[in-house]
């Protein structure tokens, strides 16, 4: 893996006015990543509008204080961003409920890095909750990155995404976000 600078990446809180960038990575990165999973009709054609509604939603400044949505710009704009959700099915924790980095960068350790600030961040707001997300089962680029940080698959469910598909998900639990920290960012566990 070719790591990207860490002084080439910074790191920032997304606001109102993230929403179309935010959306434009969001649909690139489905394209990209779903492609042969969600029909593509689909992603030829409604994604972006959906995005781009789903953003400005979530940008509002209701629910501000119980969510992370962390941006990561380089010289070339957005390359990447991370959403947490700290009342999206608490009874597991906190759901990440998006990672994506820019395709033309992938392997590079933004990923990585973003993962492990939305870690450090839920351990500042909730100390000791755990972690959890859910991944489409076909998708195996996802699943090797996440297993490589030792979630636990612990449930597997059939959803209606967008689309109107529906596909096999499964989800993901880190009970320890403080092991997980430490996996991300190379610590040896305490």
């Amino acid at each position: 893996m070719i790591d990207l600078p860490d002084d080439s990446i910074a790191f920032r809180s997304a606001d109102a006015s993230d929403g179309t960038g935010i959306a434009a990575l969001h649909t690139a990165s489905w394209r990209h990543a779903y492609r042969g999973i969600l029909p593509d009709s689909y992603l030829d054609g409604a994604i972006a509008a959906e995005r781009l509604e789903l953003w400005k939603k979530r940008l509002s400044p209701s629910g501000r204080n119980r969510r992370l949505i962390l941006l990561a710009e380089a010289s070339r704009g957005l390359a990447g961003f991370v959403c947490l959700l700290l009342d999206e099915e608490p009874e597991w924790g906190a759901c990440l409920d998006n990672l994506h980095v820019r395709p033309d960068i992938h392997g590079r350790g933004l990923g990585r890095r973003l993962f492990a600030e939305a870690a450090r961040w839920l351990r500042s707001m909730e100390p000791g909750w755990p972690l959890h997300l859910w991944v489409f089962e076909a998708n195996q680029a996802a699943r090797g990155f996440y297993d490589r940080f030792k979630g636990d698959v612990v449930a597997r469910q059939i959803k209606r995404m967008p689309g109107g598909v529906d596909i096999a998900s499964l989800r993901y639990v880190w009970r320890d976000v403080e092991m997980l920290a430490n996996r991300l960012t190379g610590r040896p566990a305490a």
